[in-house]
């Protein structure tokens, strides 16, 4: 029997990346994937198994509609992955309110509005469950020029914390794994940055960023996949409230 047989998760973010990732590996442990993006992914034709769908997170009604029609289509959700975000530059000084507020929309709002959904289902049908948050070493330690970001993340994981508190005796733990840099296309907009910023090539600022990690590597989807699974596996049912660096070292708390 594969691991997650008989499991029903919902991935957000799922279009490409780590989201992809992640999605693709619970797929190969057996589970029904629900994955969500604005743009439905269509790396995979729908099945009985994959079930592709277009919606933004941040919309509390878009939310709680596609978890509604899929608990009846798919089953009851009991595996949750929260990982879509967006990430956007800027100084304090010049920073948009509508930007800050679009960043909280997606990276923290749409966290809330998805765990409540799928929560309310769980305590419903007495299952219990896996909340596995995308979060970042960025809502652990400042960078500059990224305050809204970094403030969201740390929003995500306060959050997790307290639903850890508030929904074990569900049975349901709420985890947050906390990413660094993950060779995804947002990380190669942040090179393209710096290179723009500081007349490096793009290579030199990808060798000057991977330096600055102890392992002298960027992470890969597949990292992050392999930790979401884990968390979600029985093999971590004593495990909740934790914020888990993946970063090669970076942040060592």
């Amino acid at each position: 029997m594969l691991q997650f047989e008989n499991h029903v998760v919902m991935v957000t973010g799922a279009g490409g990346g780590s989201g992809r990732a992640i999605a693709e590996k619970f797929l190969s442990e057996g589970a029904k994937v629900i994955a969500l993006d604005l743009k439905a992914p269509d790396w995979k034709e729908k099945s009985d198994t994959f079930f592709p769908v277009s919606c933004d997170v941040s919309s509390e009604e878009q939310v709680q509609s596609v978890v509604s029609e899929y608990a009846e289509t798919a089953g009851c959700i009991d595996i949750l992955v929260n990982n879509a975000g967006i990430a956007i530059e800027s100084p304090l000084a010049d920073f948009k309110t509508e930007v800050w507020k679009k960043i909280f929309a997606v990276n923290v709002d749409g966290p809330f509005y998805c765990t409540r959904a799928v929560v309310k289902n769980l305590i419903t049908h007495k299952k219990p469950g896996r909340i596995i948050n995308i979060a970042s070493i960025a809502g652990k330690n400042g960078f500059a020029n990224s305050s809204g970001y970094c403030s969201s993340k740390a929003a995500v994981i306060g959050m997790t914390r307290a639903l850890a508190a508030e929904l074990g005796g569900y049975d349901i733990t709420v985890n947050a794994v906390c990413p660094g840099s993950v060779a995804t296309p947002m990380i190669e907009e942040v090179i393209q940055n710096i290179s723009a910023n500081t007349g490096m090539s793009a290579e030199e600022a990808r060798t000057m960023m991977e330096s600055g990690i102890p392992l002298k590597r960027f992470q890969q989807p597949k990292d992050v996949a392999e930790l979401v699974c884990f968390l979600a596996s029985d093999a971590a049912k004593n495990i909740s409230g934790e914020s888990m660096n993946l970063d090669g070292g970076v942040v060592r708390d």
